[in-house]
């Protein structure tokens, strides 16, 4: 049996091969039954729903580029199994190291975690509450239409069921400053009152700020 050995709790990776792994998300998917545990190559082929061909290939990436490594093998019958771990259970890259085609890629792979969840979950609070609501279309500049939802006319507003705010505000640099302490003051009060284990009303939260150019 060979010796075990412990990943380390955090690392940077600066290969350049073991990086573009990471930042693309059908290739670092196999990685997944290695972080933070080991498994064999059947488990991991079972987990992932590929073929052992493919996980046999993948294997061999993760160990070449250093992302994983052998921590023991078992004797079971006449078989040898070899299991593998990632080098650390917390992995970093640089962004100036990320192989993306542009920065608005970096957020389309952050933000696609979250985006179905957010649509289907907004598209059916947008459902309960389309009866008192209406679409409406109006000049923007020389876009548009420029389009938003509104009450009906004549109509009490609906109470919130979600809140979905798009503005552009115009501010002074102070205000600015201050409107971004706001937005992380708020969610690091609600962060700190979340507890999965002994509250029972999930929400769906995303706060973004960001000063535009001229």
């Amino acid at each position: 049996m060979a010796p075990r050995w412990t990943p380390a709790a955090d690392w940077l990776v600066t290969d350049p091969a073991a990086a573009e792994i990471l930042w693309h998300p059908n290739k670092r998917i196999h990685l997944k039954p290695f972080l933070g545990r080991s498994s064999d190559l059947a488990s991991a082929s079972a987990e992932l729903g590929v073929k052992k061909t493919a996980m046999s290939y993948w294997i061999n990436r993760l160990v070449e580029t250093g992302l994983i490594r052998v921590e023991r093998t078992e004797k079971r019958g006449r078989h040898t199994l070899t299991f593998y771990r990632s080098i650390a259970d917390r992995l970093r890259v640089a962004l100036k190291d990320a192989p993306m085609e542009s920065y608005e890629a970096v957020f389309a792979d952050f933000s696609a975690r979250w985006n179905t969840t957010a649509e289907q979950t907004l598209a059916r609070s947008l459902a309960k509450q389309a009866p008192d609501l209406e679409l409406c279309f109006q000049p923007y500049g020389n876009g548009g239409p420029f389009t938003t939802i509104m009450p009906r006319e004549g109509v009490e507003p609906p109470p919130d069921d979600f809140i979905y705010y798009w503005a552009r505000l115009w501010l002074t640099h102070e205000e600015q400053a201050a409107l971004a302490a706001d937005l992380n003051a708020l969610y690091d009060k609600y962060g700190a009152l979340s507890d999965k284990s002994s509250k029972t009303v999930p929400a769906l939260v995303h706060l973004m700020h960001v000063r535009l150019e001229d």
